[in-house]
């Protein structure tokens, strides 16, 4: 029987070791990219990298994962003692934006990862928004029920803004305008609170 062995990391050459797979996968792509370009980058051996993610595979989902928490723990941190509904929904966004625009490195990382493990694997990027759509819902429920919202549904408003910034994000970098993340975001974002029509009883 295969015996589990519990490696214990040196918490900085971890650290080392994900940023340099950050650099090498979002420059060269799962497929070229090597092992023993990440472990010279940071520094390590080859084998050091092995010992702490046992794959290719393994290292690749590592640093999508790591990038994802770091971008949680960026925007739940905006809202933290924030009790004016319309500003922390602004800073919630444009907070998603300006994390991207000084890591636009994993926005390549998570379309990589849709499209080397499309349908094997769950999409970390959805993985994290499932996880805390429910802090951006309650935040709704308290605006509709203060009256600075309308009555909504807020699950599907909480979709739509993941999906405007989502998409926002993705196509700027695509676009090569990521220095221009957070303006782009802050100009959807604006649009979503104001909507575009003058007056709402034309709408049918």
């Amino acid at each position: 029987m295969k015996v589990a062995v519990t490696v214990i990391k040196d918490p900085e050459k971890d650290r080392r070791i994900l940023c340099a797979a950050t650099q090498v996968f979002s420059e060269q792509g799962f497929s070229a990219a090597e092992t023993q370009a990440v472990a010279d980058l940071a520094g390590v051996g080859k084998g050091t990298v092995y010992r702490y993610y046992g794959s290719k595979e393994e290292l690749f989902l590592a640093v999508a994962d790591a990038g994802m928490k770091q971008l949680e723990r960026h925007v739940l941190a905006t809202l933290e003692g924030e009790e004016e509904t319309i500003r922390a929904i602004r800073g919630c966004g444009l907070a998603y934006a300006a994390f991207f625009q000084e890591n636009p490195q994993l926005v390549e990382i998570l379309i990589q990862e849709r499209a080397t493990f499309r349908g094997s694997i769950p999409d970390t990027h959805l993985v994290y928004r499932q996880k805390n759509r429910g802090v951006f819902e309650a935040l709704l429920r308290r605006g509709v029920a203060e009256g600075t919202l309308r009555d909504l549904d807020v699950t599907e408003a909480t979709n739509a803004f993941a999906n405007l910034l989502y998409g926002t994000i993705v196509c700027g970098c695509l676009g090569g305008s990521t220095a221009e993340l957070t303006r782009m975001a802050s100009a959807a974002i604006e649009i979503l609170l104001r909507g575009i029509v003058s007056d709402p009883s034309t709408l049918k």
